[in-house]
Protein backbone atom coordinates (compact mmCIF):
# COMPACT_ATOMS: atom_id res chain seq x y z
CA UNK A 1 0.00 0.00 0.00
CA UNK A 2 1.52 3.70 -1.08
CA UNK A 3 0.85 6.24 1.22
CA UNK A 4 -1.39 9.10 0.67
CA UNK A 5 -1.45 10.91 3.93
CA UNK A 6 1.41 11.62 6.47
CA UNK A 7 1.08 12.78 10.10
CA UNK A 8 4.28 13.79 11.76
CA UNK A 9 4.27 14.64 15.84
CA UNK A 10 6.38 15.59 18.19
CA UNK A 11 7.86 13.11 20.25
CA UNK A 12 9.97 12.60 23.60
CA UNK A 13 12.24 11.38 20.89
CA UNK A 14 11.87 13.62 18.17
CA UNK A 15 9.57 13.97 15.56
CA UNK A 16 7.88 10.77 14.33
CA UNK A 17 6.05 10.61 10.76
CA UNK A 18 2.64 8.15 10.19
CA UNK A 19 1.92 7.34 7.16
CA UNK A 20 -1.50 6.37 6.06
CA UNK A 21 -2.98 4.87 2.72
CA UNK A 22 -5.54 5.80 0.73
CA UNK A 23 -7.65 3.47 2.63
CA UNK A 24 -7.21 5.30 5.69
CA UNK A 25 -4.96 2.12 7.31
CA UNK A 26 -1.86 2.70 8.76
CA UNK A 27 1.11 1.68 6.55
CA UNK A 28 4.39 2.88 8.20
CA UNK A 29 5.49 4.43 11.73
CA UNK A 30 9.01 6.71 10.87
CA UNK A 31 11.20 7.25 13.74
CA UNK A 32 13.23 9.92 14.13
CA UNK A 33 11.45 11.46 10.89
CA UNK A 34 13.18 14.14 8.94
CA UNK A 35 9.70 15.18 7.34
CA UNK A 36 8.78 18.79 8.59
CA UNK A 37 5.19 18.55 8.52
CA UNK A 38 2.06 17.03 7.82
CA UNK A 39 1.53 16.16 4.43
CA UNK A 40 -1.23 14.74 1.81
CA UNK A 41 -5.04 14.98 2.13
CA UNK A 42 -6.44 12.70 5.16
CA UNK A 43 -8.44 9.74 3.68
CA UNK A 44 -11.77 8.65 5.24
CA UNK A 45 -11.06 6.43 8.68
CA UNK A 46 -7.39 8.36 9.32
CA UNK A 47 -7.71 8.96 13.19
CA UNK A 48 -7.69 12.51 13.87
CA UNK A 49 -4.53 14.11 15.03
CA UNK A 50 -5.30 14.69 18.30
CA UNK A 51 -5.79 10.56 18.61
CA UNK A 52 -2.49 10.07 17.45
CA UNK A 53 -1.16 12.40 19.68
CA UNK A 54 -2.64 10.55 22.40
CA UNK A 55 -1.59 7.37 21.52
CA UNK A 56 1.68 8.03 20.40
CA UNK A 57 2.38 9.65 24.01
CA UNK A 58 1.06 6.73 25.85
CA UNK A 59 3.05 4.63 23.70
CA UNK A 60 6.39 6.90 24.60
CA UNK A 61 5.83 6.31 28.69
CA UNK A 62 5.01 2.64 28.35
CA UNK A 63 1.13 2.71 28.42
CA UNK A 64 -0.46 -0.30 25.83
CA UNK A 65 -3.37 1.26 24.51
CA UNK A 66 -4.85 0.27 21.43
CA UNK A 67 -4.12 1.96 18.27
CA UNK A 68 -6.97 4.44 17.66
CA UNK A 69 -7.43 3.56 13.82
CA UNK A 70 -6.94 0.73 11.33
CA UNK A 71 -4.09 -1.13 11.02
CA UNK A 72 -2.83 -4.78 10.52
CA UNK A 73 0.35 -6.56 10.77
CA UNK A 74 2.75 -6.00 7.91
CA UNK A 75 3.23 -8.44 4.97
CA UNK A 76 6.21 -10.04 4.13
CA UNK A 77 7.62 -13.22 3.50
CA UNK A 78 5.58 -16.08 5.50
CA UNK A 79 9.02 -16.01 7.89
CA UNK A 80 8.56 -12.20 8.57
CA UNK A 81 5.39 -12.45 8.66
CA UNK A 82 5.26 -15.11 11.68
CA UNK A 83 7.98 -12.84 13.28
CA UNK A 84 6.19 -9.76 13.12
CA UNK A 85 3.11 -11.36 14.78
CA UNK A 86 5.06 -13.29 17.49
CA UNK A 87 6.48 -9.89 18.31
CA UNK A 88 3.21 -8.11 18.22
CA UNK A 89 2.30 -10.69 21.31
CA UNK A 90 4.92 -9.60 23.80
CA UNK A 91 3.53 -7.39 26.01
CA UNK A 92 5.19 -4.14 27.92
CA UNK A 93 7.57 -4.89 30.34
CA UNK A 94 8.67 -8.38 28.71
CA UNK A 95 11.49 -8.74 26.46
CA UNK A 96 12.35 -11.67 24.19
CA UNK A 97 16.05 -12.57 22.63
CA UNK A 98 16.39 -12.78 18.83
CA UNK A 99 16.49 -16.98 19.40
CA UNK A 100 13.39 -17.15 21.29
CA UNK A 101 11.38 -15.33 18.71
CA UNK A 102 13.08 -17.27 16.02
CA UNK A 103 11.71 -20.48 18.67
CA UNK A 104 7.94 -19.38 18.69
CA UNK A 105 7.89 -18.33 15.31
CA UNK A 106 8.96 -22.26 13.84
CA UNK A 107 11.90 -21.69 12.97
CA UNK A 108 15.00 -22.61 15.75
CA UNK A 109 18.08 -21.24 14.69
CA UNK A 110 17.12 -18.23 12.80
CA UNK A 111 18.31 -15.46 15.35
CA UNK A 112 20.38 -13.66 13.03
CA UNK A 113 16.37 -13.50 10.32
CA UNK A 114 14.56 -12.10 13.27
CA UNK A 115 16.98 -9.58 13.25
CA UNK A 116 16.03 -8.96 9.82
CA UNK A 117 12.56 -8.87 9.81
CA UNK A 118 12.90 -6.57 13.14
CA UNK A 119 15.06 -3.92 10.98
CA UNK A 120 12.38 -3.90 8.24
CA UNK A 121 9.56 -3.58 10.91
CA UNK A 122 7.51 -0.43 9.47
CA UNK A 123 5.21 -0.73 12.18
CA UNK A 124 7.69 -0.28 15.66
CA UNK A 125 5.05 0.39 18.90
CA UNK A 126 2.51 -1.86 17.59
CA UNK A 127 5.10 -4.29 16.79
CA UNK A 128 7.37 -3.42 19.62
CA UNK A 129 10.99 -4.54 18.41
CA UNK A 130 12.62 -2.74 21.22
CA UNK A 131 11.22 -5.24 22.90
CA UNK A 132 13.65 -7.94 21.12
CA UNK A 133 17.31 -8.05 22.69
CA UNK A 134 20.31 -10.08 22.33
CA UNK A 135 21.37 -12.73 24.41
CA UNK A 136 24.31 -10.91 25.40
CA UNK A 137 22.60 -7.40 25.47
CA UNK A 138 20.16 -5.22 24.29
CA UNK A 139 20.78 -5.63 20.31
CA UNK A 140 19.81 -3.07 17.49
CA UNK A 141 16.80 -0.64 17.04
CA UNK A 142 15.66 1.88 14.47
CA UNK A 143 15.64 4.79 17.18
CA UNK A 144 18.71 4.22 18.08
CA UNK A 145 19.61 3.01 20.98
CA UNK A 146 18.81 5.59 24.28
CA UNK A 147 15.43 5.49 22.85
CA UNK A 148 14.89 1.63 22.89
CA UNK A 149 16.49 1.54 26.45
CA UNK A 150 13.97 4.64 27.11
CA UNK A 151 11.31 2.53 26.06
CA UNK A 152 11.95 -0.22 28.06
CA UNK A 153 12.77 1.73 31.52
CA UNK A 154 9.40 3.15 31.15
CA UNK A 155 7.56 -0.15 30.01
CA UNK A 156 9.73 -1.96 33.58
CA UNK A 157 11.78 -4.42 31.29
CA UNK A 158 14.51 -5.49 33.12
CA UNK A 159 17.43 -3.89 30.92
Amino acid sequence: MVAVFTERLDSPFGPISMDFGSDGFLVEIKLRSRRRASAGRRPSGTPSRAALKKWLAAACAGKEMPFPGPWSLPQGSPFFTRVWKEVAGIPAGATLSYGEVARRAGSPGASRAVGSAMARNPLPFLVPCHRVRATNGLGGFGGGLPMKVALLKVEGAEI
